[in-house]
């Protein structure tokens, strides 16, 4: 968190951490679902969940790396851009998991 006092509120903060939480969370759920796709034989789903795994991971160092940034900058932080990311990282980790399912379950 920010150490200026003259700050009225942490909201920024307190959301660009949620959605860092959502990026790790879409890493934990991406990594079992590339080992079923490997398991599988998935190619294709294996190296696209892979791409993801390590977009989500990306995106939570960078959110990281601006809290660090925000310990010396007086100014205003929108997480809008992050947040963006975080949502595409999720909604790919979302379809990839129900293109395994139905690969899974298909027969």
């Amino acid at each position: 968190m920010t150490a200026f006092p003259e700050r009225s509120g942490l909201q920024p903060e307190r959301t660009a951490l949620a959605w860092q939480r959502t990026a790790i969370t879409a890493t934990v759920i991406m990594v079992p679902l590339v080992v079923v796709n490997v398991r599988l034989g998935s190619w294709l789903m294996t190296v696209l969940g892979s791409v993801a795994t390590a977009g989500a991971v990306l995106l939570a160092v960078q959110v990281r790396r601006r809290f660090a940034q925000l310990r010396d900058d007086p100014g205003r932080f929108s997480p809008y851009a992050p947040m963006v990311a975080v949502v595409a990282v999720t909604v790919l980790a979302a379809a990839f998991g129900l293109a395994t399912a139905l690969l899974v379950f298909q027969g």
